[in-house]
């Protein structure tokens, strides 16, 4: 007599095997369907800079034909700052089927370092633009007071050791703010020798004193009013490291002046 409980067993197997091979038949097709389809077709440029949309793509190393799914956007995107350093910002976005965009916008020069070979021309990230035995003629911020940069090269972060860590730090923030308020053509120098009170040269007539690294953004807010309510001849220091910001005037018999309704504890 026929065992009935032999034909479940049986049944079931068969259905683990089917489900099994419909699976590995399901991956197949995708597997060679995304094979043959999503092979980028058309690389488009969007965004202005100095660089030519030809250079653009050849630095991100992506061609026709390279798979959307298999690029590595990280990998494309240093290597369009790593060959073109006056790229500030690059993007690329996947469009699909076969399209793919490199959207790029140009960096600023904004600071310069003297060296005994020349000059490195930096942006607000102290990023190296540039390095060039000339003087620029563009206007820029004249740094001061860092230690020897190690290995410069243009497209590269500025690098100043283990010791100049946060020296270089303190500078970017600076970089950074005086860059979001429209700042860096009334600055002509900013002396990094002091790391908790870097001093920078202000509309060419006040010596700002920062102090430590902290409400940065409003200290640079308290240099801009505080200089509005200045007369056209007036000149001498400017600190913003108390609480309370001092102005010590260059003439002798002018008093010195507090501003604490511009004191730090207001924010």
């Amino acid at each position: 007599m026929e065992n009935k409980s032999y034909r479940p067993i049986q049944q079931r197997k068969r259905s683990i095997w089917g489900r099994l091979v419909t699976f590995l038949v399901i991956c197949l097709v995708l597997f060679l369907g995304v094979s043959v389809f999503f092979r980028v077709d058309e690389i488009r440029v969007v965004g202005e800079t100095r660089y030519t949309a030809d250079q653009i793509i050849r630095a991100s190393g992506i061609s026709q034909g390279d798979h959307l799914f298999l690029i590595s956007e990280q990998s494309a995107v240093e290597g369009i700052q790593r060959a073109l350093p006056y790229v500030g910002q690059a993007e690329i976005r996947r469009r699909f089927p076969n399209r793919l965009e490199i959207r790029v916008s140009e960096t600023i020069p904004m600071a310069i370092i003297r060296l005994e070979t020349g000059y490195l021309i930096l942006d607000r990230d102290a990023r190296i633009l540039e390095r060039t035995e000339t003087t620029p003629l563009i206007r820029l911020i004249e740094l001061r007071g860092l230690p020897e940069p190690i290995s410069p090269r243009e497209g590269a972060a500025l690098h100043l050791g283990e010791a100049g860590q946060d020296r270089l730090r303190y500078l970017r923030d600076i970089l950074n703010v005086i860059a979001t308020l429209g700042l860096s053509s009334q600055i002509s120098t900013l002396d990094m020798t002091e790391l908790h009170n870097p001093e920078m040269l202000f509309d060419g007539r006040f010596t700002v004193r920062l102090g430590p690294n902290r409400n940065l953004r409003q200290k640079m807010d308290m240099l801009v009013s505080i200089v509005a309510t200045m007369s056209d001849y007036d000149a001498g220091l400017i600190d913003l490291g108390p609480d309370q910001p001092v102005f010590r005037p260059n003439w002798p018999n002018q008093p010195e002046e507090g501003y604490p309704e511009y004191g730090t504890e207001a924010y």
